[in-house]
């Protein structure tokens, strides 16, 4: 939920001995004297609390999220500060720091874990301001340095742990007991961070969001699909907590929506992205990574963005099967887009994003279309415009995903392991991964019983765990395989009288030249 600014104003305990020290002068019979005094003493009534601080206060806002909330102090200058924790009240001491008349000294929060924050004057030159907690929370006090057009920053982090594990446990809890495909949908920005704004002031973290919510509920209404977001409201999640809700939830599809911007206000049309762990694929998504992974800078994340992509095994995740996903699933998105927008690329286009680099879920990034274009900013705030977007990337879904069969329940493998079906066709003698057909016994193999343990190979691919619901033939059966670390694809098709490249073929992997 957006919060709306707060402001503060009380008058400075200073100011009364200062006013009667210009009273006890102004006996003087020199005329000069007197007025030169009551000018003083109006300049010190004017601005009580900034006649002695060099600093001062923007502006404060807050941010609700389900697990936190987050208040932001915006300063003239860089804060020296200091924090005092006393009777469930936290106290940021900000010294040498005024604020101005228009900001209100109390605004009432009313949500769990932060009731209130208070500012106060503080002799001789400080302010106080008052957060007032409410039962078991953690709090984290940091401050950001100016960044584009953002001012200095203090921020204000209260964390509610028990909300934060229930709502992982949940996220959990989905991923364990799915029978459905399970797609996240991640609403670019958030919160501080507003993404590009349109010449007409439409902000892009609000109509992403919009998008996000229609495709949600569309592919809610699918059976077979499971659809949720990583933000439901005006709040800013770092890359990090994003690509963790993804996983938490056992994601088959992570697709981040945004909405494009350009200094050349003539620019428009929609473009999908995928990870590159190399350079861009074009200039203009050279840029358009920049700016995008800019937003945890933005959006006041104190370390900026950790980076998962230094461990080789992900590295080379990224190159293989999961990456070349990410494009099949994009070039079905793009063929779908083209019915509703023009497309400023016919192809896939691929860039360093942050956001994007899940090894284990093919991830894609859509700029649906332009804020910075007149035309295209009035697009994006039509209901009717988003609902379009948002069918045409569920079609996408819905052709690239394909519903789990009805008998199927699906299972979860962790980094460094692969859960999937591998069915031998007799007849073609290939293997096959969750498509439903036959499999052929090995007659020097037992087939493998569910939920034992495969290659390396394919670490990090997802498939759905079938219980072996078809009707068994003295010809064919179900075989549950599980990558372990040693397998590769020429023992794993020896195992099952197959092929490398037929067991490649059939699981829509790319064998390496």
């Amino acid at each position: 939920m957006f919060g709306s600014a707060m402001a503060f104003t009380m008058v400075s305990p200073g100011l009364k001995t200062r006013r009667a020290r210009v009273a006890t002068n102004a006996f003087l019979p020199n005329s000069r004297t007197l007025l030169a005094a009551a000018l003083w003493a109006l300049v010190i009534v004017g601005w009580p609390s900034c006649s002695l601080a060099s600093n001062r206060i923007l502006s404060i806002r807050h941010w609700v999220a389900p697990d936190q909330i987050r208040v932001v102090i915006d300063t003239l200058h860089d804060a020296l500060f200091s924090t005092e924790n006393e009777n469930r009240k936290l106290i940021v001491h900000l010294e040498n720091t005024a604020f101005p008349g228009h900001i209100s000294a109390f605004m009432s929060i009313h949500k769990p874990g932060l009731e209130s924050v208070a500012i106060s004057s503080r002799a001789p030159s400080g302010v106080d301001v008052v957060l007032s907690l409410t039962g078991e929370v953690q709090a984290t006090v940091f401050k950001l340095k100016r960044f584009q057009d953002k001012p200095y920053r203090i921020v204000i982090d209260i964390i509610l742990p028990d909300v934060a594990r229930q709502e992982s446990d949940a996220r959990k809890g989905v991923k364990i007991f799915r029978k459905d495909r399970i797609v996240v949908i991640d609403p670019g920005h958030g919160g501080e961070d507003v993404g590009a704004v349109g010449r007409g002031g439409t902000f892009e973290k609000d109509v992403v969001l919009s998008i996000g919510i229609k495709l949600r509920d569309l592919l809610n209404s699918r059976p077979g699909y499971r659809a949720f977001l990583t933000r439901e409201g005006d709040y800013y999640l770092s890359f990090n907590k994003r690509r963790m809700i993804a996983r938490e939830y056992g994601a088959d599809l992570f697709v981040s929506v945004h909405a494009d911007a350009a200094r050349n206000r003539e620019a428009f049309g929609s473009s999908v992205y995928c990870l590159s762990t190399g350079g861009a694929s074009s200039e203009a998504a050279k840029i358009m990574a920049r700016n995008e992974n800019l937003a945890d800078i933005v959006g006041g994340v104190p370390n900026g963005e950790g980076s998962d992509a230094s461990d080789p095994i992900i590295l080379d995740m990224f190159q293989t099967h999961t990456l070349n996903q990410s494009k099949t699933f994009g070039g079905v998105l793009l063929g779908h887009l083209k019915a509703v927008n023009h497309l400023k690329f016919k192809v896939i286009q691929e860039a360093p994003l942050h956001v994007l680099k899940l090894p284990e879920i093919p991830s894609v990034l859509i700029e649906t279309a332009y804020i910075s274009n007149a035309t295209e900013e009035k697009l994006l705030k039509i209901s009717f415009f988003q609902e379009r977007i948002a069918s045409v990337v569920a079609k996408a879904v819905g052709e690239f995903l394909p519903p789990l069969p009805p008998v199927a329940q699906s299972g979860q493998a962790s980094r460094g392991e692969v859960i999937a079906e591998i069915i031998a066709a007799k007849e073609a003698g290939i293997n096959r991964v969750a498509d439903g057909k036959p499999t052929k016994k090995n007659g020097n193999h037992a087939p493998e019983k569910a939920g034992e343990n495969l290659s390396k190979a394919n670490a990090g691919m997802k498939a759905p765990v079938s219980e072996a619901k078809i009707p068994p033939t003295d010809k064919t059966e179900w075989v549950v395989y599980r990558v372990r670390k040693g397998d590769t694809l020429a023992s794993i098709a020896k195992r099952h009288g197959t092929t490398a490249p037929a067991l490649a073929r059939a699981n829509r992997l790319k064998l390496s030249k």
